[in-house]
């Protein structure tokens, strides 16, 4: 399967009005329920218009196509994971021994890519290199800063002797492995999501970044 790394279609344009925003949400939120519950293949302009409520024309006006539909349920998706894991690793980072805070990581990355691939395999993969962890994550600047700097205070706690240019290189590093490792384990065989083994593998390797021998 080919694999595009642009952006699918989004909106035709960006709802301004309180009803119209409910409008869209209500279209996403129809589409998520069909995609988990029914299928990719049941997701139609005539099932979107009986879930949500919302008239064929009125989703036309916003959605140029189905993909878009799924686009915008993925971008939903993506960025409610990324709030709730900033919240999670904001409540618990100080608290939290290294090896707890890259399990933190490495489940929080396994846990996105599977609710993604759950949505719709295809479309995932068909765009996986859009819809990576990381890259997915850039889209949201704001969450994205938040997230990076609670990082490198968890690991300037762990390691306070070291030089910030190499507490930051040792994190993105990390970071940018476990998650291209996953996504293309994951693009190649969904199914190795179900595997505990998995998690071990993506564990271990970020916790080589932070071997004592290493620093």
């Amino acid at each position: 399967m080919a694999v595009d790394n642009s952006s699918p279609a989004g909106l035709r344009r960006e709802p301004k009005q309180e009803r119209s925003r409910r409008m869209v949400l209500a279209v996403e939120q129809a589409a998520r329920k069909i995609l988990l519950d029914a299928g990719s293949d049941a997701l139609t302009t005539t099932s979107l218009e009986l879930v949500s409520g919302v008239p064929k024309a009125s989703i036309y006006q916003y959605f140029p196509s189905l993909d878009a539909v799924k686009a915008e349920v993925f971008r939903h998706e993506i960025k409610q994971h990324f709030e709730d894991w900033s919240a999670r690793l904001e409540s618990k980072w100080n608290t939290m021994g290294l090896a707890e805070g890259l399990a933190m990581i490495v489940d929080s990355t396994i846990k996105l890519q599977s609710a993604l691939i759950d949505l719709d395999a295809d479309f995932y993969q068909s765009h996986s290199g859009y819809f990576g962890v990381w890259t997915a994550y850039d889209s949201y600047s704001d969450q994205h800063d938040a997230g990076a700097d609670l990082l490198k205070e968890f690991f300037a706690r762990h390691y306070p002797t070291m030089s910030s240019a190499d507490l930051d290189l040792r994190a993105h590093a990390m970071g940018r492995a476990v998650e291209q490792t996953s996504y293309h384990i994951l693009r190649d065989n969904p199914d190795y999501r179900h595997q505990p083994l998995l998690r071990d593998l993506l564990l271990s390797m970020a916790l080589s970044f932070f071997l004592p021998s290493l620093i």
